[in-house]
């Protein structure tokens, strides 16, 4: 009974699938290729076959990456990131963040009013 008045709710491919270009995870791709296409424009024009070809093993290694993992690089850069805030282990010099707190006495001068209040209070019945 409870089957026939489930509700289905379609997800359009694009709000599930990774955002990739060219097998590699977007921001890497275009990181990578634009330092393999900026650098011979910027060094000398010799350098052109040197950055197609680490161009092509870059992506390469990119599909690679994003086969086993498509939010490999999202996932480094938050560890790195964080990683003054979350250390590895336990440290010596780790800053100490908690104090225990103290005892809770109580004072003279509550003790007294507390004391006068209830030989009032005596005297009144």
């Amino acid at each position: 009974m409870a089957a026939e008045h489930t509700r289905r709710l379609p997800l359009h491919p694009s709000l599930t699938k990774p955002m990739l270009v060219a097998g590699g995870e977007r921001e890497a791709t275009f990181a990578l290729w634009f330092v393999c296409l900026s650098i011979p424009v910027l060094v000398s024009l010799w350098f052109i076959p040197v950055g197609l070809i680490v161009g092509g093993v870059g992506q390469s290694f990119l599909r690679t990456l994003a086969k086993h993992d498509p939010q490999s690089f999202g996932v480094v850069r938050r560890h790195w990131s964080q990683q003054s805030v979350y250390l590895g282990g336990a440290s010596a010099y780790a800053p100490v963040q908690y104090k225990a707190p103290k005892e809770q006495t109580q004072s003279a001068a509550s003790g007294g009013v507390l004391k006068a209040l209830a030989n009032l209070m005596r005297k009144n019945k």
